[in-house]
């Protein structure tokens, strides 16, 4: 099943190589505000589901501040969903309702039901009406099935390799995870 890449530690390096590359990205275009440089100001996280072999390398996210203005410019990622303490791939594969592997999952990794529920919530209400779904959600065809999320989204990024389908899917919602609609 699916789940199983949350025990392999060479995928949890690819997204910690994607996030890096997001950072770059970000540190290149300078300060939003002033055009200023940045400067690297990475902050402690406490990731909940990652392997024990990469939670050194998860315990921090990539964050930058200007060296002008001292504004925080933190780059998207596929690791982290906002200010989350379960890692963004958690959320993907625990929500889908119905799911007796996903189920399975939340059981081990001790996510409450309320938790599980409120992610449910927010990929079925808060997700599709984020301006950014909004402005992405036409590339689809045949549409996303909104009552599937995030499933139904996982589908349409097809390969073979569920590490890939993941790590596509995660780098295409990257955006929302600096946004204050992750909750």
């Amino acid at each position: 099943m699916c789940h199983t890449v949350l025990q392999d530690p060479a995928f949890f390096r690819l997204l910690t190589r994607i996030d890096e590359e997001l950072a770059a990205a970000t540190r290149l275009q300078g300060c939003r505000a002033c055009g200023g440089p940045l400067h690297v100001a990475d902050y402690p996280r406490k990731p909940r589901g990652c392997p024990a072999a990469v939670r050194e390398a998860y315990s921090r996210r990539l964050s930058f501040t200007c060296g002008r203005c001292d504004l925080r410019a933190t780059s998207p990622s596929v690791r982290f969903a906002g200010r989350r303490v379960y890692l963004a791939v958690v959320l993907m594969l625990v929500s889908p309702a119905g799911s007796a592997s996903a189920q399975a999952l939340c059981d081990r990794l001790r996510i409450a039901a309320v938790t599980l529920k409120r992610w449910r919530r927010w990929w079925r209400e808060t997700f599709p009406s984020t301006p950014f779904w909004q402005s992405v959600c036409e590339r689809f065809m045949p549409p996303v099935t909104i009552s599937g999320l995030p499933q139904s989204l996982l589908e349409r990024f097809e390969t073979s390799a569920m590490a890939e389908r993941l790590a596509r899917a995660l780098r295409f919602i990257a955006p929302l995870s600096t946004l204050a609609t992750v909750r």
